[in-house]
Protein backbone atom coordinates (compact mmCIF):
# COMPACT_ATOMS: atom_id res chain seq x y z
CA UNK A 1 0.00 0.00 0.00
CA UNK A 2 1.02 3.48 -0.07
CA UNK A 3 3.10 5.40 2.68
CA UNK A 4 1.52 7.63 5.42
CA UNK A 5 2.63 10.47 3.03
CA UNK A 6 0.63 9.24 0.16
CA UNK A 7 3.90 8.76 -1.72
CA UNK A 8 3.20 5.49 -3.85
CA UNK A 9 6.21 2.54 -4.04
CA UNK A 10 7.83 2.05 -6.90
CA UNK A 11 6.10 -1.26 -7.41
CA UNK A 12 2.34 0.48 -6.81
CA UNK A 13 3.87 3.50 -9.58
CA UNK A 14 5.01 0.08 -11.80
CA UNK A 15 1.25 -1.49 -11.58
CA UNK A 16 -0.16 2.07 -12.43
CA UNK A 17 2.39 3.05 -15.15
CA UNK A 18 1.48 -0.59 -16.84
CA UNK A 19 -2.48 -0.55 -16.20
CA UNK A 20 -2.46 3.18 -18.32
CA UNK A 21 0.03 1.76 -20.68
CA UNK A 22 -2.56 -1.31 -21.14
CA UNK A 23 -5.62 1.03 -21.81
CA UNK A 24 -3.86 3.18 -23.81
CA UNK A 25 -2.68 0.16 -26.45
CA UNK A 26 -5.93 -1.33 -25.84
CA UNK A 27 -7.29 2.01 -27.34
CA UNK A 28 -5.68 1.77 -30.26
CA UNK A 29 -6.01 -2.08 -31.05
CA UNK A 30 -9.51 -1.53 -30.69
CA UNK A 31 -9.82 1.02 -33.38
CA UNK A 32 -7.71 -1.57 -35.28
CA UNK A 33 -9.97 -4.29 -35.05
CA UNK A 34 -13.06 -2.19 -35.42
CA UNK A 35 -11.52 -1.32 -38.94
CA UNK A 36 -10.80 -5.02 -39.76
CA UNK A 37 -14.32 -5.74 -38.55
CA UNK A 38 -16.39 -3.52 -41.27
CA UNK A 39 -14.01 -4.46 -43.49
CA UNK A 40 -14.58 -8.19 -43.48
CA UNK A 41 -18.47 -7.68 -43.33
CA UNK A 42 -18.40 -5.18 -46.67
CA UNK A 43 -16.69 -7.58 -48.65
CA UNK A 44 -18.86 -11.13 -47.27
CA UNK A 45 -21.79 -8.87 -47.81
CA UNK A 46 -20.81 -8.44 -51.20
CA UNK A 47 -19.69 -11.82 -51.94
CA UNK A 48 -21.72 -14.64 -54.28
CA UNK A 49 -24.55 -15.57 -52.75
CA UNK A 50 -23.30 -19.51 -52.19
CA UNK A 51 -20.04 -18.04 -50.68
CA UNK A 52 -22.32 -15.37 -48.29
CA UNK A 53 -24.01 -18.03 -47.21
CA UNK A 54 -21.01 -20.23 -45.84
CA UNK A 55 -19.03 -17.12 -44.47
CA UNK A 56 -22.24 -15.00 -42.77
CA UNK A 57 -22.07 -16.76 -39.38
CA UNK A 58 -18.54 -14.76 -39.42
CA UNK A 59 -20.43 -11.75 -39.53
CA UNK A 60 -21.87 -12.67 -36.03
CA UNK A 61 -19.05 -14.16 -34.63
CA UNK A 62 -17.06 -10.93 -35.34
CA UNK A 63 -19.84 -8.79 -34.34
CA UNK A 64 -19.54 -10.72 -30.46
CA UNK A 65 -15.89 -9.86 -30.38
CA UNK A 66 -16.57 -6.32 -31.09
CA UNK A 67 -19.25 -6.18 -28.07
CA UNK A 68 -17.31 -7.99 -25.78
CA UNK A 69 -14.57 -5.65 -26.17
CA UNK A 70 -15.91 -3.11 -26.51
CA UNK A 71 -17.46 -3.96 -22.82
CA UNK A 72 -13.67 -4.86 -21.50
CA UNK A 73 -12.81 -1.47 -22.95
CA UNK A 74 -15.88 0.72 -21.07
CA UNK A 75 -14.61 -0.78 -18.00
CA UNK A 76 -11.52 -0.05 -18.06
CA UNK A 77 -12.27 3.54 -18.94
CA UNK A 78 -14.90 3.90 -16.11
CA UNK A 79 -12.23 2.75 -13.44
CA UNK A 80 -9.09 4.50 -14.94
CA UNK A 81 -11.68 7.69 -14.72
CA UNK A 82 -12.85 6.70 -11.12
CA UNK A 83 -9.12 6.15 -9.92
CA UNK A 84 -6.41 8.84 -11.22
CA UNK A 85 -9.82 11.73 -11.62
CA UNK A 86 -13.15 11.20 -9.84
CA UNK A 87 -11.44 9.84 -6.80
CA UNK A 88 -7.77 10.62 -6.45
CA UNK A 89 -8.04 12.49 -3.16
CA UNK A 90 -9.34 9.74 -1.45
CA UNK A 91 -6.38 8.54 1.33
CA UNK A 92 -3.63 6.91 -0.21
CA UNK A 93 -4.15 8.07 -3.83
CA UNK A 94 -5.04 6.24 -7.06
CA UNK A 95 -3.42 3.28 -5.62
CA UNK A 96 -5.26 2.78 -2.43
CA UNK A 97 -8.73 3.11 -4.88
CA UNK A 98 -7.32 0.90 -6.91
CA UNK A 99 -6.52 -1.77 -4.73
CA UNK A 100 -9.95 -1.58 -3.18
CA UNK A 101 -12.21 -1.00 -5.59
CA UNK A 102 -10.42 -3.37 -8.61
CA UNK A 103 -12.98 -5.89 -7.88
CA UNK A 104 -16.14 -3.90 -8.33
CA UNK A 105 -18.56 -5.81 -10.25
CA UNK A 106 -18.69 -3.27 -13.02
CA UNK A 107 -14.93 -4.38 -13.51
CA UNK A 108 -15.56 -8.00 -12.80
CA UNK A 109 -17.93 -7.68 -15.94
CA UNK A 110 -14.71 -6.31 -17.96
CA UNK A 111 -12.72 -9.01 -16.97
CA UNK A 112 -15.63 -11.65 -17.63
CA UNK A 113 -15.91 -9.71 -20.96
CA UNK A 114 -11.86 -10.65 -22.00
CA UNK A 115 -12.23 -14.55 -20.64
CA UNK A 116 -15.54 -14.88 -22.97
CA UNK A 117 -12.95 -13.21 -25.48
CA UNK A 118 -10.59 -15.64 -25.45
CA UNK A 119 -12.65 -18.66 -24.88
CA UNK A 120 -14.50 -18.05 -28.31
CA UNK A 121 -10.75 -16.79 -30.18
CA UNK A 122 -9.97 -20.64 -28.75
CA UNK A 123 -12.83 -21.93 -30.04
CA UNK A 124 -12.48 -20.77 -33.50
CA UNK A 125 -8.69 -21.91 -33.34
CA UNK A 126 -10.20 -25.16 -32.29
CA UNK A 127 -12.38 -25.33 -35.39
CA UNK A 128 -10.24 -24.44 -37.83
CA UNK A 129 -7.56 -26.70 -37.01
CA UNK A 130 -10.42 -29.35 -37.15
CA UNK A 131 -11.57 -28.27 -40.79
CA UNK A 132 -7.80 -27.86 -42.29
CA UNK A 133 -7.13 -31.44 -41.10
CA UNK A 134 -9.94 -32.63 -42.65
CA UNK A 135 -12.14 -32.81 -40.09
CA UNK A 136 -10.63 -35.21 -38.44
CA UNK A 137 -12.01 -35.35 -34.58
CA UNK A 138 -9.11 -37.52 -33.29
CA UNK A 139 -6.42 -34.20 -33.70
CA UNK A 140 -8.84 -31.67 -31.61
CA UNK A 141 -9.19 -34.19 -28.55
CA UNK A 142 -6.92 -33.29 -26.44
CA UNK A 143 -7.57 -29.24 -27.23
CA UNK A 144 -11.24 -29.66 -26.63
CA UNK A 145 -10.15 -31.31 -23.04
CA UNK A 146 -7.99 -28.13 -22.29
CA UNK A 147 -10.36 -25.98 -23.16
CA UNK A 148 -12.89 -27.26 -21.02
CA UNK A 149 -9.80 -27.11 -18.23
CA UNK A 150 -9.25 -23.99 -18.93
CA UNK A 151 -13.28 -22.82 -18.86
CA UNK A 152 -13.46 -24.42 -15.59
CA UNK A 153 -10.43 -22.58 -14.48
CA UNK A 154 -11.55 -18.81 -15.71
CA UNK A 155 -15.01 -19.50 -14.24
CA UNK A 156 -13.28 -19.87 -10.26
CA UNK A 157 -10.75 -17.31 -10.81
CA UNK A 158 -13.62 -14.96 -11.82
CA UNK A 159 -15.72 -15.92 -8.90
CA UNK A 160 -12.79 -15.68 -6.70
CA UNK A 161 -11.67 -12.36 -7.71
CA UNK A 162 -15.53 -10.88 -7.69
CA UNK A 163 -14.98 -11.43 -4.00
CA UNK A 164 -14.69 -8.40 -1.65
CA UNK A 165 -11.12 -7.11 -1.37
CA UNK A 166 -9.88 -9.24 -3.52
CA UNK A 167 -7.68 -8.61 -6.60
CA UNK A 168 -7.25 -10.80 -10.29
CA UNK A 169 -3.59 -10.34 -9.84
CA UNK A 170 -2.84 -11.46 -6.26
CA UNK A 171 -3.81 -13.37 -3.42
CA UNK A 172 -6.26 -16.43 -4.10
CA UNK A 173 -7.06 -15.50 -7.37
CA UNK A 174 -3.47 -16.13 -8.73
CA UNK A 175 -4.20 -19.94 -7.76
CA UNK A 176 -6.62 -20.16 -10.48
CA UNK A 177 -5.21 -17.67 -12.52
CA UNK A 178 -2.37 -19.49 -13.09
CA UNK A 179 -4.14 -22.85 -14.63
CA UNK A 180 -6.45 -20.99 -15.96
CA UNK A 181 -3.66 -18.78 -18.17
CA UNK A 182 -1.38 -22.16 -18.48
CA UNK A 183 -4.09 -24.37 -19.99
CA UNK A 184 -4.79 -21.63 -22.28
CA UNK A 185 -1.60 -21.23 -23.58
CA UNK A 186 -1.20 -24.64 -23.92
CA UNK A 187 -3.69 -25.19 -25.53
CA UNK A 188 -2.88 -22.52 -28.26
CA UNK A 189 0.55 -23.95 -28.49
CA UNK A 190 -0.71 -27.14 -29.54
CA UNK A 191 -3.45 -26.16 -31.79
CA UNK A 192 -0.86 -23.50 -33.48
CA UNK A 193 1.45 -26.21 -34.17
CA UNK A 194 -1.33 -28.58 -35.14
CA UNK A 195 -2.46 -25.76 -38.08
CA UNK A 196 1.38 -25.12 -39.03
CA UNK A 197 2.50 -28.39 -39.36
CA UNK A 198 -0.38 -29.44 -41.62
CA UNK A 199 -0.49 -26.33 -43.67
CA UNK A 200 3.40 -26.95 -44.32
CA UNK A 201 2.33 -30.25 -45.09
CA UNK A 202 -0.20 -30.04 -47.49
CA UNK A 203 1.86 -26.64 -49.39
CA UNK A 204 3.41 -28.68 -51.68
CA UNK A 205 -0.06 -30.28 -52.62
CA UNK A 206 -1.98 -26.44 -52.87
CA UNK A 207 0.90 -25.98 -55.74
CA UNK A 208 -0.22 -29.42 -57.62
CA UNK A 209 -3.70 -29.11 -57.41
CA UNK A 210 -4.40 -25.65 -57.03
CA UNK A 211 -1.46 -23.94 -58.98
CA UNK A 212 1.14 -21.69 -57.36
CA UNK A 213 -0.13 -18.78 -57.82
CA UNK A 214 -3.13 -19.94 -55.25
CA UNK A 215 0.07 -22.26 -53.14
CA UNK A 216 1.70 -18.57 -52.18
CA UNK A 217 -2.18 -17.22 -51.13
CA UNK A 218 -2.77 -20.10 -48.98
CA UNK A 219 0.83 -21.28 -47.78
CA UNK A 220 2.61 -17.76 -47.31
CA UNK A 221 4.30 -17.48 -44.05
CA UNK A 222 1.73 -14.46 -43.24
CA UNK A 223 -1.02 -16.43 -44.18
CA UNK A 224 0.45 -19.57 -41.89
CA UNK A 225 1.32 -16.73 -38.82
CA UNK A 226 -2.70 -15.85 -39.18
CA UNK A 227 -4.00 -19.27 -39.78
CA UNK A 228 -2.20 -20.29 -36.24
CA UNK A 229 -2.62 -17.74 -34.24
CA UNK A 230 0.77 -17.33 -34.14
CA UNK A 231 1.24 -14.29 -32.33
CA UNK A 232 -1.65 -14.49 -30.71
CA UNK A 233 0.43 -17.84 -28.85
CA UNK A 234 3.61 -16.26 -28.52
CA UNK A 235 2.27 -12.93 -26.41
CA UNK A 236 0.25 -15.62 -24.14
CA UNK A 237 3.80 -17.46 -23.56
CA UNK A 238 5.29 -13.83 -22.80
CA UNK A 239 2.60 -13.20 -20.70
CA UNK A 240 2.10 -16.25 -18.28
CA UNK A 241 5.82 -16.75 -17.66
CA UNK A 242 5.29 -12.49 -16.10
CA UNK A 243 1.85 -14.21 -14.44
CA UNK A 244 3.89 -16.39 -12.66
CA UNK A 245 6.12 -14.04 -11.30
CA UNK A 246 3.77 -11.93 -10.02
CA UNK A 247 5.12 -8.92 -11.88
CA UNK A 248 3.18 -5.79 -11.12
CA UNK A 249 3.95 -5.11 -15.33
CA UNK A 250 1.46 -8.24 -15.99
CA UNK A 251 -1.88 -6.16 -16.00
CA UNK A 252 -0.15 -4.31 -18.99
CA UNK A 253 0.70 -7.52 -21.02
CA UNK A 254 -3.06 -9.09 -20.06
CA UNK A 255 -4.60 -6.27 -21.99
CA UNK A 256 -2.28 -6.59 -24.83
CA UNK A 257 -2.65 -10.41 -24.99
CA UNK A 258 -6.70 -10.30 -24.44
CA UNK A 259 -6.91 -7.54 -27.50
CA UNK A 260 -5.31 -10.10 -29.67
CA UNK A 261 -8.23 -12.58 -28.12
CA UNK A 262 -10.41 -10.73 -30.65
CA UNK A 263 -7.25 -9.00 -33.33
CA UNK A 264 -6.51 -12.75 -34.24
CA UNK A 265 -10.00 -14.17 -35.21
CA UNK A 266 -10.97 -11.29 -37.02
CA UNK A 267 -7.65 -11.70 -38.92
CA UNK A 268 -8.96 -15.16 -40.04
CA UNK A 269 -12.33 -14.02 -41.09
CA UNK A 270 -10.91 -10.97 -42.94
CA UNK A 271 -8.68 -13.62 -45.01
CA UNK A 272 -11.60 -15.64 -45.32
CA UNK A 273 -13.49 -12.65 -46.90
CA UNK A 274 -11.11 -12.05 -49.46
CA UNK A 275 -11.21 -15.35 -50.51
CA UNK A 276 -7.73 -16.13 -48.90
CA UNK A 277 -8.50 -17.94 -45.88
CA UNK A 278 -8.59 -22.07 -46.13
CA UNK A 279 -12.63 -23.31 -46.17
CA UNK A 280 -14.21 -26.57 -46.26
CA UNK A 281 -14.00 -26.44 -50.36
CA UNK A 282 -10.17 -25.48 -50.37
CA UNK A 283 -9.61 -28.81 -47.63
CA UNK A 284 -11.55 -30.98 -49.74
CA UNK A 285 -10.03 -30.48 -52.85
CA UNK A 286 -6.57 -31.26 -51.55
CA UNK A 287 -8.06 -34.29 -49.15
CA UNK A 288 -10.54 -35.80 -51.40
CA UNK A 289 -10.08 -39.32 -52.70
CA UNK A 290 -11.13 -38.42 -56.32
CA UNK A 291 -8.06 -36.39 -57.00
CA UNK A 292 -6.12 -38.56 -59.18
CA UNK A 293 -4.51 -35.82 -61.14
CA UNK A 294 -2.32 -32.72 -61.26
CA UNK A 295 -4.13 -29.58 -62.70
CA UNK A 296 -2.17 -25.94 -62.90
CA UNK A 297 -4.26 -23.98 -63.23
CA UNK A 298 -1.46 -20.74 -63.95
CA UNK A 299 -0.14 -22.93 -66.80
CA UNK A 300 -3.48 -22.56 -68.24
CA UNK A 301 -4.28 -19.23 -67.62
CA UNK A 302 -0.74 -18.86 -70.22
CA UNK A 303 -2.01 -21.00 -72.60
CA UNK A 304 -5.44 -19.32 -72.39
CA UNK A 305 -3.95 -16.00 -72.63
CA UNK A 306 -1.69 -17.07 -75.72
CA UNK A 307 -5.13 -17.92 -77.47
CA UNK A 308 -6.69 -15.07 -77.12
Amino acid sequence: MSTSAGIDTPSELTFERSLYVGIQITGILYGLQLAIYVLSCHLILRSPRAQKQDTSLYIVFGGVLVVLWTIALACNAIFGQNAWIDHRDIEGGPTAYISSHISDPYNTTGTTAGVMMNFLSDALLIYRCYMIWGSCWKVILFPVLLWLGGLSMSILLIYESAQPGANFFVGHAVDFGIPYISLTISLNIIVTALICGRLLYLRRQVGNVLGQSYAKMYTSLVAILIESAALFTALGIVYVIVYARKSQSSIALVQVWGDFCAISPQLIILRVAMGQGWTKDTVGKLTSPSITFIHDFDADDKNLSSIV
